[in-house]
């Protein structure tokens, strides 16, 4: 097998195998779907048991409660949006990225084929300084995605875990600890964080 041969199979492996990352990355976007959904079904479970039972046993109004729950709510669907819309964009980027890969490679492979079929072998990139700026791009944009994840399933858990603290104690809950419950949940709770890089590209 001669060299452009050999670089033509190593370009079509190394094509197969970024698109085979793009199949990966689509499973791990719906799995995250799937664990956004989870945790919005929790926490409005969470919601309507601690609705009543603070309507119950504090005479709190439940549009009152309504009310005081808007801000944590509100800021949880902000974020969750901003969570898809980075999957979507990082997902878009790969897909991008696979395209412009594969027609970049064949540009490259089909100069080094004539150049070598008619002796006039030139001095190209290599397949690594090719990719170096590709695999580099990806690895921050997986880290910043990454980050964004473990972040907003960090909040979510202490949500879930103040809220559930508050319907363990039955039916002895006052409406003064639901209200430093949600002073406490609102001081852990990080800003909204704008979109990852490149998600708005």
């Amino acid at each position: 097998m001669g060299l452009a041969e050999e670089m033509v199979r190593l370009a079509r492996e190394l094509i197969a195998s970024y698109e085979a990352r793009v199949s990966s990355v689509e499973h791990i976007i719906e799995a995250t779907h799937e664990m956004l959904e989870a945790f919005r079904s929790q926490r409005e479970a969470m919601r309507i048991q601690l609705r009543e039972t603070l309507a119950r046993a504090a005479s709190l109004r439940r549009r009152d409660f309504d009310a005081m729950m808007q801000g944590i709510l509100v800021g949880q669907e902000e974020r969750q949006e901003r969570i898809k819309e980075a999957m979507r964009g990082y997902l878009r980027e790969h897909k991008a990225t696979a395209q412009a890969l594969k027609e970049a490679l064949s540009l490259r492979l089909g100069r080094t084929q004539a150049g070598l079929a008619n002796g006039e072998a030139k001095r190209i990139e290599t397949v690594d300084e090719l990719l170096g700026g590709i695999v580099a791009r990806r690895q921050q944009r997986e880290q910043e995605v990454t980050a964004l994840l473990a972040e907003f399933q960090r909040e979510q858990e202490e949500i879930a875990r103040a809220l559930g603290g508050l319907l363990s104690n039955g039916g002895s809950l006052k409406v003064k600890e639901f209200k430093a419950t949600l002073k406490l949940i609102r001081g852990h709770s990080t800003p909204c964080t704008p979109c990852v890089g490149g998600v708005n590209d």
